[in-house]
C-alpha cells in the first residue's frame, strides 16, 4: 500500500512539474504597432530567423499611421507594445497617459525636407502649404525644427495634416501641398519625381527619439518577464541585422516594398548609425523634445526624462 502511495506521489509530481515546464514554454503573442517601417526591420528579421521564438515570443506586427492614433490603441489595451516617436509620447504623457519608453530603435533624426521644383530656397516657402502626418507627430516636430533652421515662423507657412508619407507625396504631386519631410528612401523617390531637397537632417546627425519601444505602466508591472525576454531578443536581432547586410537589405526591400535595391541600401546604411547596439533610447534626444514641448505647453516643464523612460528591462 505504501509503495502504491509513493508511486502515486512520484507520478503526480512528475505530471505537475512537466505541466509547469510546458506552461513556462508556451509562446506569448505580442501585438506591436508601428507608424512606419523605419527602424522596424530588425524585428521582422528576428522573427524570421527564430530569435524571438527562442524567447517563446511571437510578434504580431500592426501598421497604424500616426503616433497619436497608435497611442490611443496602446492606452486602450489593444496592443502590448508600440513603436513610435518621442513627441507623441510626450503629448500623451502630458494628457495623463501612464506609459514609458523602454527602448530606442532609431536615435537620430532621419528626415529630409523636400519641396516642389519651383521652390529653391527657404524664403520661397512663405505662404506655402507644408504637409505633415498629424499634429503632435514626429513629422510635425521636424517641420517646426526645419522652419527654425530656415529662420521662418509658423505664421509664414500653412502646416496641414495629410497622413502618411505616401499620402504626402501624392498631395505634393497634386499641388495640395508644396513641401514635406520624408525618410531617406522616400526622399530618393521624391528627387526622381523632380522635387528638391532644402534640408537634410541625416547629415547633421541630430539625436532624436524617432522610433521608441513604448509600453503601458500596468503591462510592464504585470508582465516584466515577457518584456525582458522581448528586449533580449530585440538586442540580439539588432546584432544580427548589423552583421548580415545582404539579409537585412533583402528584408528591407520585402517589408517596405521598395522597387530598387539602391533605396534599400540607403536605408540600411543610414540605420547602422541611428540604430543603437544596446537598444536603449536617446536621453539627450528626449531632453530636446521636452524642451521644445515646453515652449508651447507649460505642463511640459514639469516631467523629467527619467519619468518618461524605464530602462529596467535590459537586466
Amino acid at each position: 500500500m505504501n509503495i502504491n502511495k509513493s508511486l502515486m506521489v512520484v507520478l503526480f509530481a512528475g505530471w505537475f512539474f512537466s505541466s509547469a515546464a510546458l506552461a513556462c514554454a508556451q509562446t506569448t503573442n505580442l501585438r506591436i504597432a508601428f507608424n512606419g517601417y523605419g527602424g522596424t526591420v530588425p524585428l521582422f528579421l528576428g522573427q524570421d530567423t527564430g530569435i524571438f521564438k527562442k524567447q517563446n515570443l511571437q510578434l504580431e506586427m500592426i501598421f497604424i499611421p500616426g503616433g497619436s492614433l497608435s497611442l490611443q490603441a496602446l492606452i486602450g489595451k489593444s496592443l502590448e507594445l508600440l513603436l513610435t516617436g518621442g513627441p507623441p509620447v510626450v503629448n500623451a504623457y502630458l494628457q495623463g497617459a501612464k506609459i514609458k519608453i523602454i527602448g530606442g530603435m532609431t536615435n537620430l533624426l532621419p528626415y529630409t525636407f523636400v519641396a516642389v521644383g519651383g521652390i529653391r530656397n527657404p524664403e520661397q516657402l512663405k505662404g506655402k502649404r507644408i504637409g505633415i502626418s498629424r499634429f503632435g507627430s514626429n513629422t510635425d516636430y521636424v517641420v517646426r525644427l526645419a522652419l527654425n533652421q530656415f529662420a521662418l515662423g509658423l505664421n509664414d507657412v500653412q502646416i496641414i495634416q495629410v497622413g502618411g508619407s505616401q499620402a504626402r507625396l501624392l498631395a505634393m504631386n497634386s499641388g495640395a501641398i508644396q513641401a514635406t519631410v520624408l525618410s531617406p528612401e522616400e526622399a530618393l523617390v521624391a528627387q526622381k519625381m523632380g522635387y528638391g531637397v532644402l534640408l537634410d537632417f541625416i547629415e547633421k546627425g541630430i539625436e532624436f527619439p524617432h522610433v521608441n519601444i513604448v509600453a503601458r505602466d500596468d503591462y510592464l508591472e504585470g508582465h516584466g518577464a515577457v518584456v525582458r525576454a522581448f528586449m533580449r531578443a530585440y538586442v540580439e536581432s539588432v546584432r544580427y541585422y548589423k552583421a548580415s547586410r545582404n539579409d537585412a537589405v533583402k528584408k528591407i526591400m520585402a517589408v517596405t516594398k521598395l522597387p530598387e535595391r539602391q533605396m534599400a541600401e540607403t536605408v540600411y546604411d543610414g540605420s547602422l548609425r541611428s540604430t543603437p547596439d544596446d537598444g536603449k533610447p536617446t536621453l539627450k534626444g528626449m531632453e530636446v523634445v521636452l524642451d521644445a514641448a515646453a515652449k508651447e505647453n507649460p505642463k511640459a516643464k514639469a516631467p523629467t526624462v527619467q519619468q518618461l523612460v524605464d530602462l529596467r528591462y535590459f537586466q
